[in-house]
C-alpha cells in the first residue's frame, strides 16, 4: 500500500517514526511537506507576504497526486488544522482516496475533526500501532475496522470509535525513524534532532501534553535505553556527519543515573555540541557541569511568566523566581548559554509583571535569548476554564478553538483586549533584544517608559536585532535558521 504523509511546519520525529513502522511492514512512503517559512507557525522570521510568496501549497498538492496514494495521512496542530483541512478538501475534490487525520488536535477533539466531509479517519493519541492497523484493514477484501485502536471512523453515517491500546512501553521496540523522508528538506550535517524519550511528568495547565498524559492514564511519560539511543547517534553520524544534536524531549534530565551513563557514552562515541530541554527545579551545579563538560552549549528552561501566583494559580507550575534565578545563576557561573520561554497574555497578568520581568532578566549573564510566545488556547486544557470563569472566552471562542481558529502562538495569542494587546506588543519586542542590553540602559527604559514606543518598531528591524542577539550570544542553532531561509531563498529564485 501507498501511503503520503502531509506536513506544515518542521521536521516531524513522530512521522518518521510512523514511516519507519509502515516500511517494515512492506508498505510504500511519500511525504508532501510545506516548511511554512515567514508564516504563523514560524517562530523565527514571520513575515506575511513572505509567507504567501513561499507557499507551497500547490507544490504539496501535486506531490500527493504524484505519489499515487491508497491513503493520506495528515498530521495536525490546532494552529494547522485549517491548512490541513483545506487540503484534505481539494484531495478529495481531484481524487477519491482515504485520508486519515492524526496528531495532537485530533486527539483534543476528534468529535469535531471526524466531522468533516474531507476527515475519513481521526488516530487519537499514538498512532505506532493504530496507523499499521488501519493500514492493515484497507487492504483487506473487506474493510473492518472495529479493531483498530484509538481510531474514529464514519460507519453508514454513523461516527464510531474504538478503544485507546495501550501503551508501546518499550520505546526500544520501535525502530529507529525514517530521516531519509525528510533529507531533501532537512540538512542534517548542520542539526540532527532526536529524541530520548517521550512525554512530560508535569501537568502544566496550557500544555497539550498535560492532556495526552491524562489519556494514557498518567503513564505516557517513557525514556529509551542509552543503547538505543546510542545505535541510534552512531548510526546517523556515519550516515550524515552532523556538527550538532538536538535531543528534542520536553524534559532532557529527569533521571541524574540514566543522563550520567548516557553522557559518558555520547561524549566519547558522538562529541559533538548538543542543546537540550529543562526545568529549573531539576538543575544544580553538578548536573549543569556534567551537562557542560558533555558538550552541551544550551538548555532550553520554561519560566513563562514572572507572576508567582498566576504561574501557580493559572498555570500549574509551583517553581519560584528564587528558585530559578539560582538555577539561571549556576548556568552563569558554570558558563552555560540557557534560553528562556516567556509567555505573554496570561490571565490575571498586569503591566507591572512585564516590568519586573525586564529587571529580572537583565541580571542574567549567559542568557542567550529569550523566546517570547503568546498564549495560545487549545481545546480542553484546563487553562480555559480560568479563562471562561475570568470573561477572556464565551462558547462561542471555545467553539472556535475546537475548529483551529485560534490566536497566534509565535506572534499574537488570543487577548481581546486592544490595550493589553498593545502593552505586550511592546514588552514583547524588548524582551526579544533584551540580552543586547547591560542592565543600566534596561532599568533607563522601564524608568522612562520608552519601551511604551517599542510596539511601533517596523518587523524588519526587530528581525535584525534579533540576528544580532544571536550574533552577540554565539548562538550556533540561530545562525542555522539564518542559513536554512538564505538556502530556501536561493532555491526559490535561483533553480
Amino acid at each position: 500500500m501507498k501511503i503520503c504523509f502531509v506536513h506544515l511546519g518542521r521536521e516531524h520525529l513522530g512521522i518518521e517514526y510512523l514511516s519507519s513502522i509502515l516500511k517494515e511492514a512492506g508498505h510504500e512512503v511519500a511525504l508532501a511537506y510545506d516548511p511554512g517559512l515567514f508564516g504563523t507557525e514560524d517562530n523565527v522570521f514571520y513575515i506575511p507576504f513572505l509567507e504567501k510568496i513561499f507557499s507551497r501549497k500547490e507544490d504539496v498538492l501535486a506531490l500527493i497526486e504524484r505519489s499515487a496514494p491508497d491513503l493520506v495521512a495528515f498530521t495536525v496542530y490546532t494552529g494547522t488544522y485549517e491548512w490541513t483541512v483545506d487540503i484534505a478538501r481539494i484531495v478529495k475534490e481531484r481524487k477519491k482516496v482515504p485520508v486519515v487525520f492524526g496528531g495532537i488536535h485530533p486527539s483534543l477533539v476528534p468529535e469535531t475533526v471526524i466531522g468533516n466531509e474531507s476527515v475519513d479517519f481521526v488516530v487519537v493519541g499514538e498512532g505506532d500501532q493504530a496507523l499499521p492497523a488501519l493500514v492493515k484493514a484497507l487492504t483487506a477484501e473487506k474493510p473492518n475496522f472495529k479493531k483498530v485502536p484509538n481510531l474514529w471512523y464514519k460507519q453508514n453515517g454513523t461516527v464510531k470509535h474504538n478503544k485507546i491500546a495501550p501503551l508501546v512501553k518499550d520505546l526500544d521496540s520501535l525502530p529507529l525513524p525514517d530521516k531519509a523522508l525528510f533529507e531533501k528538506e532537512v540538512n542534517y550535517r548542520d542539526d540532527y534532532m532526536i529524541m530520548a524519550g517521550r512525554g512530560c511528568v508535569f501537568s502544566c495547565s496550557y500544555c497539550c501534553e498535560s492532556y495526552i498524559n491524562k489519556l494514557y492514564k498518567n503513564k505516557f511519560y517513557r525514556k529509551r535505553s542509552i543503547e538505543s539511543i546510542m545505535d541510534e547517534l552512531v548510526q546517523m553520524k556515519k550516515r550524515y556527519d552532523f556538527r550538532e544534536v538536538m535531543f528534542n524531549d520536553a524534559l532532557f534530565f529527569t533521571d541524574r543515573k540514566w543522563l550520567k551513563n548516557l553522557l559518558d557514552r555520547y561524549t566519547k562515541e558522538i562529541g559533538v555540541p548538543f542543546r537540550c530541554f529543562g526545568k529549573v527545579t531539576l538543575l544544580d551545579e553538578e548536573l549543569a557541569r556534567m551537562l557542560k563538560n558533555a558538550g552541551c552549549y544550551c538548555i532550553e528552561f520554561g519560566m513563562q511568566t514572572v507572576n508567582e501566583q498566576v504561574k501557580r494559580d493559572v498555570l500549574n507550575r509551583t517553581e519560584t523566581n528564587a528558585r530559578s534565578f539560582e538555577t539561571y545563576a549556576t548556568c552563569d557561573r558554570v558558563g552555560l548559554n540557557y534560553d528562556i520561554d516567556h509567555m505573554f497574555g496570561l490571565p490575571g497578568e498586569r503591566e507591572r509583571d512585564h516590568i519586573y520581568g525586564a529587571l529580572f532578566y537583565s541580571r542574567l549573564s549567559y542568557l542567550n535569548r529569550l523566546k517570547v510566545h503568546n498564549l495560545t488556547y487549545f481545546p480542553k486544557m484546563p487553562i480555559l476554564k480560568r479563562a471562561r470563569e475570568e470573561g477572556l472566552l464565551s462558547d462561542a471562542n471555545v467553539k472556535d478553538i475546537e475548529s483551529g481558529r485560534i490566536g497566534n502562538f509565535f506572534h499574537g495569542g488570543d487577548v481581546k483586549d486592544s490595550r493589553v494587546r498593545r502593552i505586550n506588543k511592546c514588552f514583547s519586542v524588548l524582551y526579544k533584544f533584551l540580552p543586547l542590553l547591560p542592565e543600566p540602559w534596561v532599568k533607563y527604559i522601564i524608568r522612562h517608559k520608552w519601551y511604551r514606543a517599542f510596539g511601533s518598531i517596523p518587523s524588519p528591524v526587530i528581525i535584525l536585532l534579533q540576528i544580532l542577539v544571536a550574533f552577540k550570544g554565539r548562538d550556533y542553532r540561530y545562525i542555522l535558521y539564518i542559513k536554512y531561509y538564505l538556502l530556501r531563498i536561493k532555491r526559490k529564485f535561483f533553480k
